[in-house]
Order: structure tokens, then C-alpha cells, then sequence
């Protein structure tokens, strides 16, 4: 009987010895092999420049209007009368409230550049208030009756107009740059791999250096140079350009 008792519980207790060593090897190797320890990734680390074209479809016109008067606020009255004239006159040629900005507003005492206190009596005080306005064009055949409105109201020190890209259609052309930035930064990245007798994987990091290439402004004389700078657009100046470092899996 005491035999068969032994038996029995060896019967009983085999199934869960086994169960135990096989749970004791998994554990033996989970610890050995430490899966949990990702294994570090090789890549291959270039830089790439992309470039897309940005048209110039704007044009910004700076122009100073000034009154000079004893009474500072009565200068300050006068300027304000040229300044609403302009206004007025620009909103008729179809230019749109939001773009006629004020720049900059300066007043003080001005004094005769040719006065000699030695020959000439000391001329009265007067002061001089001034405005800038900032015009954006967005259709360039009104450019020139742009111009008449300012001349007419006998603005002085007029600036432009300069031809720009409208940050929406940058914000395009610098999306089209990374995507041509990447797209170059895989064939460089390849060419290296395969010098290595290896291959590319996956995009791992991409960074975007800090400075990019725009499109600088351009200076034209009236509308007609507007259009036509437009539409034949210099070497170098329709371009943006972004640079990207990308680093990429290799196999």
C-alpha cells in the first residue's frame, strides 16, 4: 500500500515539475537574452537642399505724407486731412482697407537747413508731423494709379513698388521645398548605403536647419514694369530653399 501511495503522488506531482522546469528555462533565457534591451538602430545621417518656386504676386508701396505747422496739432490736423484723402482715393481704386497700413508717425521742431544766425534773423518754430503709409498691390495693373493717388497728394519720399511673395503662397513653396529636401536626402542616403554594401530603411529623424532661402523683393517703376517683372521672373529670385538633415535606418 505504501508503494502504491509513493505512486500515486509521484503521478500527481510529475505534470507539475515539468511545468515548473519549463517555466524555470523560459525565465533562464528571457534573462540571458534581456529582450527588453532594444538593440541600437544603425543609421546613416545626410543633409539635403530643396528648392520650390514661389512667384511674386504682390507689390508694397511705402509713402510719407508731412505738414509743417507752429501748432503741432495743427500739423498733426493737416497730415491727418492728406492722410484720409489718400484713403478715401485708394478704397475707390478697389484697394482693400487691410492693406493700407501705417508704418510710422514722427512729429517735432524743424529747423531751416540754410539758417545762419549771423546773417539772417532766427526763423519762427515750426513743427513738422509726419506719416508713412505702407499700400500692398494685389493686382499689379494698378499700380500706376496707385502711384497718381500718392503724387497727387503730394506725398513725398515714395518707396517702391516692391515686389513680394504673399506668406500664404511662401507657405506653400516652403511645404514643396521639404518635400523635394526629402526626397533628396533618400537618393544621397541610398548612394551611401550601397557604397556600404547595405541598404535604407526607415525615415528615423528629420531636423530642419534654422535658416531657408526666400525669394528677395524687387524693386519695378510702375505697372507696367510690375507686370512685366512678374511674369519673367530673374534667375535666383523666384526660388525657396529649405535644408533638412535626415537620418534613415540602414538594413
Amino acid at each position: 500500500m505504501a508503494t502504491n501511495s509513493k505512486n500515486w503522488v509521484y503521478l500527481i506531482l510529475k505534470p507539475n515539475i515539468i511545468w515548473a522546469a519549463v517555466v524555470l528555462i523560459i525565465a533562464a533565457g528571457f534573462f540571458y537574452f534581456k529582450p527588453w534591451q532594444a538593440k541600437p538602430v544603425q543609421t546613416v545621417s545626410v543633409s539635403a537642399t530643396g528648392t520650390a518656386r514661389a512667384i511674386p504676386n504682390i507689390a508694397t508701396i511705402n509713402a510719407t505724407f508731412q505738414s509743417q505747422n507752429p501748432d503741432v496739432n495743427q500739423a498733426r490736423k493737416e497730415t491727418d486731412a492728406k492722410i484720409s484723402q489718400v484713403i478715401s482715393a485708394l478704397l475707390a481704386l478697389g484697394i482693400n482697407k487691410k492693406d493700407i497700413q501705417t508704418q510710422n508717425v514722427s512729429a517735432g521742431l524743424r529747423q531751416s537747413a540754410d539758417y545762419q544766425p549771423m546773417m539772417y534773423p532766427k526763423p519762427t518754430p515750426t513743427n513738422e508731423y509726419s506719416v508713412n503709409l505702407e499700400i500692398t498691390i494685389r493686382d499689379f495693373k494698378k499700380a500706376d494709379q496707385v502711384l497718381a493717388v500718392l503724387t497727387q497728394n503730394n506725398a513725398s519720399n515714395i518707396y517702391g513698388p516692391n515686389l513680394q511673395v504673399d506668406n500664404s503662397d511662401l507657405d506653400i513653396a516652403k511645404s514643396k521645398a521639404r518635400e523635394n529636401a526629402v526626397k533628396n536626402a533618400k537618393i544621397k542616403a541610398q548612394e551611401l548605403a550601397h557604397a556600404a554594401n547595405r541598404s535604407v530603411g526607415n525615415v528615423t529623424s528629420i531636423k530642419e536647419q534654422g535658416d531657408y532661402g526666400v525669394p528677395m523683393p524687387m524693386y519695378a517703376i510702375g505697372g507696367a514694369d510690375l507686370v512685366e517683372k512678374a511674369s519673367s521672373i530673374q534667375p535666383g529670385q523666384d526660388e525657396v530653399t529649405i535644408t533638412l538633415i535626415v537620418d534613415f535606418a540602414l538594413k
